[in-house]
């Protein structure tokens, strides 16, 4: 074999890989996060305001996951009014889960019927009368 069907023959398994490459990427899903993302967008300074007061607290709240269950432990100054715990997540906004609770200094949330992978914890709440919001990626195996 000559040079010039090596370049040819090399050309075409470019094209080929290339061609391959395009139709994987296609085929993958694609959601946004969030359905109306662009009026999440117009809060945005209350949602960093909020960030801003869990982070200048004294106490953080923590996490922890077992085999079936995600443990999330509140301090005493977090232990106020009901909390927003989302977990979300980012490749299918089918399996995203909301629960409003009482914040005890425990909360155990089971995870079994949740399928592997990561998922996006955000907690919301109130800290004296000022909004709160606490973000933390969790991966349930």
């Amino acid at each position: 074999m000559n040079w010039g069907k090596r370049i040819i023959l090399g050309m075409g398994l470019f094209m080929g890989f290339i061609l391959t490459m395009v139709v994987i990427m296609m085929r993958q899903k694609i959601d946004l996060v969030e359905e109306d993302y662009y009026k999440k967008e117009l809060n945005y300074e209350t949602q960093i305001s909020a960030q801003k007061v869990y982070v200048s607290a004294n106490e953080k709240i923590s996490m922890k996951t077992e085999k079936d269950s995600l443990y999330l432990y509140f301090p005493a100054v977090f232990q106020t009014d009901d909390v927003t715990i989302s977990l979300q997540r980012p490749d299918d906004k089918n399996l995203d889960f909301v629960l409003t609770a009482k914040p005890l200094s425990r909360i155990v949330i089971q995870t079994a019927k949740f399928p592997k992978g990561v998922f996006t914890c955000t907690i919301n709440g109130k800290i004296k009368d000022q909004p709160y919001e606490m973000s933390q990626q969790v991966t349930f195996r």
